[in-house]
């Protein structure tokens, strides 16, 4: 066992892409897990008290440390996992530069415990500040134990730059899922205090997904089936989310390669393009790639933080992950699709040819919106005209005395007046009226009507999301929302709470995943004092999901009281994203395309 821990030669060393490992409790607790996974751990427990600033804990069962070694780990550039420069070109481990133990050791108090299974006796290792190791003997079980204590007391100028205790455990919090979830033949333990947040019992990863998010989650994935491309040995497997489980941030992509957790926008990119449109552009799926690929393929040593990485063939797996989504949602019966000539699912209606997309779209038609009524005699047919008659706030002049020609494919409104017509988006419209309505209550009257539910609905938090939902409750009050504590929550580690009542514009729609981004959208601007700035994105979300949604053809009545307000809404070009609702074209513009004069 002894002598395994080397000194790098200095121009190994040198070649190592440099640069700050601890950023904050974060950082800690992620190179410190790296260190066990590489150690052969099977049992892993963090430990975490004041969200990282007081404690860390990373308890293993690992194969731990000779004496030597013990002492030697907390040299900069000392490390077990690779020795020449060849080896830089095939890291086959998590951790690699030899940097974290004498970072973290800098800037806290670092106590080290550790024993190997073939000795009797450990050996500890203290270290505060940075300054010389102190090495004994210690009595404890096999593997290794790393506590650090009172991170950056010595440096005051980045302590002041930590969050708050909440802030900083839930990133503690997703870095130990990000790591769980592609190690699932692994135990984790996450305890925040007196709270065991996360309890993963080693399994598959199915079941490590229902450990960490609960059977909701779990029941909306479908299989990625591991697309292997020829003689490359490159290998695309893991799980994605139907398009109904979908986020208004990309916190639930979880990117690996070779095991590591990175972050990369082209391959979230081609994950939301293998959903061929199933998908809101504003939102995000759930997804765990797991891409497999030969070591010399991938350089890793990009960033320091190792969250990074350059392929050798970023085209070939860009395509690969696209195509493996395509293929998951495909064989789920979520997107009818057919193979083409390249072996990639496409959509149904991407594969026929242009008659033939017309059949599919007219089959089965709907029935149409409005028809032209029979005339008095000597008259010419004419469409239903809207009659605006008593309109208060007539903001919007042109669409007044106008005609409804009719629908197209149950999404756009087509509007006719005097030399001019309209293409109306129904839902961005529907949902323009819907935010400026819901803001004046707010802010004229201080709160949204609400109505109160026959069965409340239930939902379970994680720690971090009952701190922040308990913070922004007041604001949820406001937007009609009455929520109630209703116990432990046995799955997440956090709290379980119901909701008693609604905004009214919710009727017959379910609000706990609303709720959760609700949630999120007002945690993300930080403290309380600054809540307020999300609180017309917060609007927006009630919005959405109090109106009109995908493909529905609307009654005569319901698409002239539509109209009707969206002729009294400022503002009423776009909806509240900032995406167009109509587009104007004039009968000069018609004539021009058919070259009449």
């Amino acid at each position: 066992m002894a002598g395994k821990i080397r000194l790098m030669p200095e121009l190994l060393s040198s070649k190592i892409a440099a640069g700050e490992v601890v950023e904050r409790p974060a950082s800690v607790v992620k190179e410190l897990v790296e260190n066990s996974i590489d150690a052969g751990a099977t049992e892993i427990t963090v430990e975490v008290g004041d969200g990282g600033r007081r404690l860390v804990r990373v308890t293993d069962n690992g194969e731990g440390m000779s004496r030597e070694d013990a002492a030697l780990a907390f040299e900069r550039h000392a490390t077990s996992k690779i020795s020449t420069e060849e080896d830089l070109l095939n890291i086959r481990t998590m951790g690699f530069r030899g940097e974290a133990l004498s970072s973290i050791a800098a800037v806290a108090r670092v106590t080290l415990k550790t024993r190997p299974r073939d000795e009797t006796t450990g050996t500890r290792v203290q270290v505060d500040g940075g300054s010389r190791p102190m090495v004994m003997d210690e009595g404890c079980p096999v593997g290794t134990t790393v506590e650090v204590r009172d991170l950056f007391y010595n440096t005051p100028a980045r302590q002041k730059f930590l969050r708050s205790p909440r802030t900083e455990f839930s990133r503690i919090l997703d870095s130990v899922k990000r790591i769980a979830l592609i190690h699932p033949g692994i135990r984790f333990t996450l305890l925040h205090g007196p709270s065991r947040v996360i309890d993963a019992k080693k399994g598959r990863l199915k079941e490590r997904v229902l450990d960490i998010f609960g059977p909701d989650v779990l029941k909306g994935l479908v299989e990625i089936g591991g697309r292997v491309a020829d003689k490359s040995g490159i290998c695309v497997s893991g799980l994605v989310g139907r398009p109904e489980l979908s986020y208004t941030t990309s916190r639930h992509l979880f990117t690996y390669v070779n095991g590591r957790w990175v972050r990369d926008r082209s391959l979230n990119r081609a994950v939301h393009n293998g959903f061929s449109g199933m998908l809101d552009p504003s939102r995000y799926p759930f997804s765990i790639i797991d891409l497999r690929l030969p070591f010399d393929e991938v350089d890793v040593n990009v960033h320091p933080a190792k969250c990074e990485v350059r392929f050798k063939n970023h085209s070939l797996i860009y395509n690969m992950v696209m195509s493996s989504v395509r293929d998951a949602l495909a064989g789920s019966g979520q997107a009818p699709a057919v193979r083409s000539s390249s072996g990639v699912y496409v959509p149904v209606e991407e594969a026929l040819p242009p008659l033939a997309k017309v059949h599919a779209a007219e089959e089965p038609r709907p029935e149409p919106l409005y028809r032209t009524r029979s005339a008095p005699a000597g008259a010419t047919e004419r469409t239903e005209r809207l009659d605006f008659q008593g309109t208060e706030d007539k903001i919007n002049p042109e669409f007044m005395d106008a005609e409804i020609v009719g629908q197209l494919w149950g999404e756009f409104l087509i509007v006719q007046k005097d030399e001019e017509f309209f293409v109306i988006d129904q839902h961005g419209a529907a949902e323009r009226v819907r935010f400026e309505r819901l803001r004046e209550r707010f802010y004229r009257d201080g709160e949204v009507g609400s109505q109160y539910l026959l069965l409340p609905e239930r939902f379970e938090t994680t720690p971090e999301e009952r701190d922040v939902l308990k913070e922004v409750m007041p604001y949820l009050e406001r937007m009609g929302f009455d929520i109630e504590p209703f116990g432990p929550s046995r799955i997440h580690g956090g709290e379980t709470f119901i909701i008693k009542a609604s905004p009214e514009i919710l009727s017959g729609r379910r609000s706990a995943e609303l709720v959760k981004e609700l949630v999120e959208e007002l945690a993300e601007t930080g403290s309380r004092s600054k809540v307020e700035r999300g609180i017309d994105s917060a609007l927006m979300r009630i919005a959405c999901h109090s109106v009109i949604r995908g493909r529905r053809t609307l009654s005569k009545e319901e698409a002239m009281a539509l109209l009707r307000d969206l002729a009294g809404v400022d503002f009423s070009g776009h909806c509240p994203h900032g995406r167009p609702v109509v587009r104007r074209f004039s009968r000069a513009e018609v004539e021009a395309m058919f070259e009449r004069r």
